[in-house]
């Protein structure tokens, strides 16, 4: 019997498989709109007001991280589907949460001037966001990611539109702080357009929302973690290395921010895939192998591509002086293709079940690996320790991720990641020496690219064809799941 708010096993296999390619193209437009919109500003305001701005969207998302508390993750594995009164209080919970944290950075920020003033501006638009958390708990149980897509797009679109109009009318840094309460309110307007059930009036209930708070603070602890991680990895490679080589490291993590838009759709879409799938008592054993090969090809393809063409194109477009940040790509890229591709095919399915602890543990352990490894290194080999950190963490993260996984299910992760993983290092390592030969130009980094490709391709053509083809098979499945027409959403409450 079909678990109530559960989708067809068909439905649902073409709901993920285009939520991976709508949530990709998605991240792609995003990350296109964005430094579209950023060039422009750059070009009106100082790099003071950008570090202004900068304050508020920390605070913002230290405010977001504690108003969401990963209670909305409870609601979307579980079985059956959330009451309106659940949602209305947890709607109550969050906006009253958001609500005095506002008044309280107000209530700070006025006493430290201009910047104090514009934290509190920015982040006056927490309540906002918490009007669009019915709508996206909805949205993700039903894996109905195109219209969530919509949102987030128009949220884009109306924050640098606000922003450039304003400063060009001679607002200035003011006009850019206010974007961020504008594309809130068109992210609100657009999900209750798009979801007309998440329009709800809140009501608090402590016995609604007290169920929820064990596997939410869990799950919230996780991205506490990786805030923390990152912090704390600026603070430790600027104390020892000194902002010239924090500079380095934030221009490379920017770099590794493009592969990650392909693991960002698949960690997005498999969480509530998984929650369907259990649901309805599938085994989804040969679904998470299958998973871990497909994800470690298809990130593959561009990893490989991005660490071999890293000697030649980094210098090219950003000048020589940023020729040592390319140093950290290769080993970052190999420790995204081992840690990502284990995670996406794991992560979601410890949510699902609701082993949040396990995803926590791997992510602590990720953090202590990282870090540890990069300050030992740093002295000696420089901003290059950041990658070997990246390398060693991304390991450490899949062991403890895969044993998680096996307690639950008898899963075997390592056959399907080795041939890709090993061919992998062989190519990064032939096109980082073509580029590196061939100079520090564009065309020696598109060679060196091309040709760390092309081996990697040709090595899983002998060594793994058969999920190389169904690798390719699911992309194309994908892009016609997202072209189909979708069926009516399941987004709606109890």
């Amino acid at each position: 019997m079909q678990p109530e708010g559960a989708l067809e096993h068909d439905e649902l296999k073409r709901r993920a498989s285009a939520g991976v390619f709508i949530v990709a193209t998605r991240g792609a437009a995003i990350l296109l709109l964005g430094f579209a919109g950023n060039v422009v500003i750059a070009r009106l305001l100082t790099p003071h007001d950008f570090g202004a701005v900068a304050i508020g969207m920390s605070v913002i998302v230290f405010g977001s991280l504690i108003a969401d508390g990963g209670l909305g993750g409870g609601l979307i594995r579980r079985v059956e589907p959330p009451a309106r009164e659940e949602l209305e209080a947890l709607l109550a919970l969050q906006l009253g949460i958001t609500t005095a944290f506002t008044v309280v950075a107000a209530a700070i920020g006025s006493m430290f001037g201009e910047i104090g003033l514009i934290t509190a501006l920015m982040v006056s638009s927490l309540p906002l966001v918490a009007l669009q958390f019915p709508g996206r708990i909805l949205l993700e149980r039903s894996l109905s990611y195109r219209p969530l897509a919509v949102v987030e797009v128009c949220t884009v679109i109306a924050y640098h539109c606000w922003a450039i109009g304003l400063v060009l009318a001679g607002l200035g840094v003011w006009g850019l702080a206010s974007a961020t309460i504008a594309m809130r309110v068109v992210g609100a307007m657009t999900m209750f357009w798009v979801c007309r059930s998440s329009l709800l009036w809140p009501r608090f209930s402590w016995r609604l929302i007290q169920p929820l708070l064990g596997f939410g603070v869990r799950f919230q602890a996780v991205n506490g973690t990786w805030l923390a991680r990152d912090q704390g990895l600026n603070a430790a490679i600027a104390a020892i290395g000194g902002v010239a080589t924090l500079g380095l490291w934030s221009l490379a993590k920017r770099v590794m921010e493009i592969p990650a838009l392909l693991f960002e759709s698949f960690w997005r879409v498999s969480f509530p895939a998984m929650s369907q799938l259990l649901a309805a008592k599938q085994d989804v054993k040969p679904l998470i192998e299958r998973a871990v090969g497909m994800a470690a090809i298809a990130s593959g393809i561009l990893l490989t591509g991005l660490a071999g063409s890293a000697a030649g194109l980094i210098p090219a477009v950003f000048g020589e002086s940023w020729q040592e940040a390319s140093d950290v790509i290769p080993l970052a890229c190999l420790g995204v293709m081992i840690g990502g591709s284990v995670g996406v095919a794991t992560v979601g399915y410890l949510y699902a079940v609701g082993d949040a602890s396990a995803v926590l543990r791997a992510g602590i352990c990720q953090a202590a690996a990282w870090i540890a490894v990069t300050l030992l290194l740093l002295p000696f080999v420089g901003v290059s320790a950041a990658g070997v950190g990246w390398l060693v963490s991304s390991v450490v993260e899949a062991v403890v991720l895969g044993r998680a996984t096996s307690k639950w299910t008898d899963v075997r992760l390592v056959a399907p990641l080795v041939a890709p993983t090993l061919l992998g290092a062989v190519s990064i390592a032939f096109g980082w020496a073509i580029a590196a030969l061939g100079g520090d130009d564009l065309l020696a980094g598109v060679v060196g690219g091309s040709c760390a490709v092309l081996c990697f391709v040709s090595g899983l053509i002998v060594f793994r064809r058969k999920l190389l083809l169904e690798t390719f098979s699911f992309a194309l499945g994908s892009m016609r799941a997202a072209a189909s027409r979708p069926a009516a959403s399941t987004g709606t409450v109890a």
